[in-house]
């Protein structure tokens, strides 16, 4: 029964050290890892928002692709399982994953920052915003980025493969600093399970853009019929 008592009374002091962690599990794991790997969890859940958002948009009414809407809304519950998987992981190391608000207007605008040679993110007096932000029903059509004649399906296309390389590049910074740190572990988790994804979707997504921009002459027919592709 002393034993017992003598255990659970280390075990809280143990905890009560650091709140944050749970230092009987965590070895190896440093605290700018987990707070990276925090930022990691936000990116891929704002990038499932994203997903979700044009996955309603092209179920519009008026829009009515729903192979595009099929698509997006894989790819969002794709992006809402790798953030579960990092959340796992963190605990799994002894870490802790606590949540701010996710913002996805400054999402916008690190996108903006990290690819000035993308022209997707539009920079306008009123914020940051995709090329497509008509999804987003609070904002007026003025505060939206130029329409290129109703070339929805390309936009998100390339509107998506800025995101995925936006997060492919930070998740390489998250393996260069694993691997600075000696963090075996987490480069191996990193190289098998998440990075090979993104170089894979990155070049699907390339794929799709260059298609979809050589409907040149009837780009609406050649939309469609692509559509009917991801359905």
């Amino acid at each position: 029964m002393a034993l017992r008592i003598l255990s659970l009374g280390l075990l809280l002091a143990l905890v009560a050290a650091d709140t944050k962690f749970v230092d009987y599990v965590r070895q190896n794991y440093e605290a700018n890892i987990n707070e990276e790997l925090v930022k990691q969890i936000q990116r891929e859940l704002i990038a499932s928002y994203t997903y979700q958002a044009y996955s309603s948009f092209f179920g519009r009414a008026d829009i009515a692709l729903p192979g595009f809407k099929k698509f997006f809304s894989e790819a969002s519950t794709e992006e809402r399982e790798h953030a579960q998987k990092l959340i796992d992981y963190v605990n799994q190391r002894g870490g802790h994953a606590q949540f701010s608000e996710t913002d996805v207007s400054f999402s916008f605008y690190l996108f903006l920052l990290f690819f000035p040679f993308f022209n997707l993110v539009v920079l306008t007096q009123q914020g940051f915003f995709f090329q497509i932000c008509e999804f987003l029903r609070t904002k007026s059509s003025n505060e939206c980025g130029p329409s290129f004649d109703g070339q929805y399906g390309l936009q998100a296309m390339e509107d998506a493969l800025a995101l995925e390389r936006f997060v492919n590049q930070k998740l390489l910074d998250l393996h260069g600093l694993a691997d600075t740190a000696g963090d075996a572990h987490l480069t191996h988790v990193l190289e098998h399970e998440f990075l090979e994804e993104q170089v894979s979707s990155i070049r699907e997504l390339a794929g799709f853009v260059t298609r979809l921009r050589s409907f040149k002459t009837n780009y609406a027919l050649g939309e469609y019929m692509f559509d009917q592709k991801l359905q």
